[in-house]
Protein backbone atom coordinates (compact mmCIF):
# COMPACT_ATOMS: atom_id res chain seq x y z
CA UNK A 1 0.00 0.00 0.00
CA UNK A 2 0.68 3.61 -0.83
CA UNK A 3 0.41 6.07 2.21
CA UNK A 4 0.24 9.48 1.08
CA UNK A 5 -0.82 12.93 2.37
CA UNK A 6 0.84 16.09 3.74
CA UNK A 7 3.66 16.53 6.11
CA UNK A 8 2.84 15.96 9.42
CA UNK A 9 -0.52 14.34 8.80
CA UNK A 10 0.77 10.69 10.55
CA UNK A 11 1.90 8.60 7.48
CA UNK A 12 4.84 7.11 9.59
CA UNK A 13 3.29 6.89 12.32
CA UNK A 14 0.50 5.31 10.49
CA UNK A 15 2.90 2.91 8.75
CA UNK A 16 5.12 1.87 12.02
CA UNK A 17 2.11 1.47 13.85
CA UNK A 18 0.36 -0.80 10.67
CA UNK A 19 4.32 -2.58 10.78
CA UNK A 20 3.77 -3.57 14.35
CA UNK A 21 0.60 -5.09 14.20
CA UNK A 22 1.07 -7.56 11.62
CA UNK A 23 4.66 -8.34 13.30
CA UNK A 24 3.18 -9.37 16.09
CA UNK A 25 0.27 -11.17 14.53
CA UNK A 26 3.77 -12.76 13.28
CA UNK A 27 2.36 -11.84 9.42
CA UNK A 28 4.81 -10.67 6.88
CA UNK A 29 5.23 -7.28 6.94
CA UNK A 30 7.35 -4.83 5.34
CA UNK A 31 8.08 -1.41 4.52
CA UNK A 32 9.14 0.16 0.82
CA UNK A 33 10.71 3.63 2.11
CA UNK A 34 9.40 6.37 3.48
CA UNK A 35 9.07 9.99 1.86
CA UNK A 36 9.29 8.72 -1.90
CA UNK A 37 8.98 5.48 -3.71
CA UNK A 38 9.26 5.05 -7.63
CA UNK A 39 6.50 3.94 -9.80
CA UNK A 40 7.42 1.35 -12.37
CA UNK A 41 5.23 -0.83 -14.36
CA UNK A 42 5.67 -4.23 -13.84
CA UNK A 43 3.97 -6.16 -16.90
CA UNK A 44 -0.09 -5.27 -16.34
CA UNK A 45 0.95 -3.87 -12.66
CA UNK A 46 1.82 -0.89 -11.45
CA UNK A 47 4.86 -1.43 -8.83
CA UNK A 48 6.58 0.83 -6.06
CA UNK A 49 10.46 0.91 -6.42
CA UNK A 50 12.49 2.43 -3.01
CA UNK A 51 15.16 4.39 -3.88
CA UNK A 52 18.11 2.56 -3.20
CA UNK A 53 19.26 5.82 -0.53
CA UNK A 54 15.92 5.53 1.47
CA UNK A 55 15.18 1.58 1.31
CA UNK A 56 13.96 0.09 4.89
CA UNK A 57 14.02 3.70 6.10
CA UNK A 58 11.48 5.78 8.06
CA UNK A 59 11.38 8.84 10.07
CA UNK A 60 9.58 8.52 13.66
CA UNK A 61 9.59 11.83 14.71
CA UNK A 62 11.26 12.47 18.24
CA UNK A 63 13.89 9.94 17.60
CA UNK A 64 15.02 9.77 13.77
CA UNK A 65 15.30 7.51 11.29
CA UNK A 66 14.77 4.02 11.69
CA UNK A 67 15.32 0.90 9.94
CA UNK A 68 12.69 -1.30 9.34
CA UNK A 69 12.27 -4.70 7.55
CA UNK A 70 11.90 -3.66 3.55
CA UNK A 71 11.18 -4.97 0.00
CA UNK A 72 12.61 -2.81 -2.96
CA UNK A 73 9.62 -3.51 -5.15
CA UNK A 74 6.36 -4.57 -4.51
CA UNK A 75 3.06 -4.57 -6.55
CA UNK A 76 0.75 -0.89 -5.71
CA UNK A 77 -2.34 -2.43 -4.87
CA UNK A 78 -3.84 0.35 -2.41
CA UNK A 79 -3.76 3.95 -1.45
CA UNK A 80 -4.03 5.41 1.19
CA UNK A 81 -4.98 9.07 1.53
CA UNK A 82 -4.90 10.73 4.42
CA UNK A 83 -7.49 13.81 4.67
CA UNK A 84 -8.54 16.36 6.12
CA UNK A 85 -11.91 15.46 7.06
CA UNK A 86 -13.85 12.26 8.53
CA UNK A 87 -16.62 10.96 6.21
CA UNK A 88 -19.65 9.33 7.66
CA UNK A 89 -19.73 7.02 4.82
CA UNK A 90 -18.08 7.31 1.73
CA UNK A 91 -19.14 7.54 -1.75
CA UNK A 92 -18.18 4.60 -4.27
CA UNK A 93 -15.91 6.90 -6.50
CA UNK A 94 -14.06 7.94 -3.44
CA UNK A 95 -12.88 4.39 -3.31
CA UNK A 96 -10.55 4.13 -6.21
CA UNK A 97 -7.89 6.37 -7.98
CA UNK A 98 -5.67 6.97 -11.02
CA UNK A 99 -2.18 6.74 -11.02
CA UNK A 100 0.17 6.53 -13.81
CA UNK A 101 -2.93 5.65 -15.97
CA UNK A 102 -3.74 2.38 -13.88
CA UNK A 103 -6.40 2.31 -11.27
CA UNK A 104 -6.28 1.52 -7.95
CA UNK A 105 -8.13 0.73 -4.62
CA UNK A 106 -8.10 3.95 -2.15
CA UNK A 107 -9.15 4.43 1.19
CA UNK A 108 -9.80 7.85 2.66
CA UNK A 109 -8.24 7.79 5.76
CA UNK A 110 -8.22 10.97 8.26
CA UNK A 111 -5.39 12.49 9.36
CA UNK A 112 -3.96 12.12 12.90
CA UNK A 113 -5.54 15.59 13.77
CA UNK A 114 -8.72 14.11 12.76
CA UNK A 115 -8.96 10.81 14.63
CA UNK A 116 -6.48 8.68 16.49
CA UNK A 117 -3.72 6.24 15.01
CA UNK A 118 -6.38 2.91 16.32
CA UNK A 119 -9.57 4.46 14.06
CA UNK A 120 -6.71 5.20 11.52
CA UNK A 121 -5.57 1.01 11.65
CA UNK A 122 -9.11 0.08 11.50
CA UNK A 123 -9.63 2.23 8.54
CA UNK A 124 -6.88 0.53 6.71
CA UNK A 125 -7.22 -3.32 7.99
CA UNK A 126 -10.74 -2.40 6.34
CA UNK A 127 -10.22 -1.15 3.16
CA UNK A 128 -7.18 -4.46 2.73
CA UNK A 129 -10.19 -6.61 3.93
CA UNK A 130 -12.18 -5.37 0.60
CA UNK A 131 -9.40 -5.98 -1.39
CA UNK A 132 -9.26 -9.88 -0.29
CA UNK A 133 -12.42 -10.25 1.40
CA UNK A 134 -10.88 -11.54 4.42
CA UNK A 135 -10.40 -9.84 7.58
CA UNK A 136 -9.21 -12.98 9.51
CA UNK A 137 -5.11 -12.64 9.08
CA UNK A 138 -5.97 -8.88 10.30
Amino acid sequence: MLLRGPSGAGKSVLALSLLDRWEGRGLPAFLVSDDRVDLVQTGRDLSMKAPETLAGLIELRGRGIVKRPHKSLVTLNLVIDLVPDLVRMLEEDAMVTEIAGSKVARAPVPAADVIGVTHQMLLVLEAIAALDGDTAAL
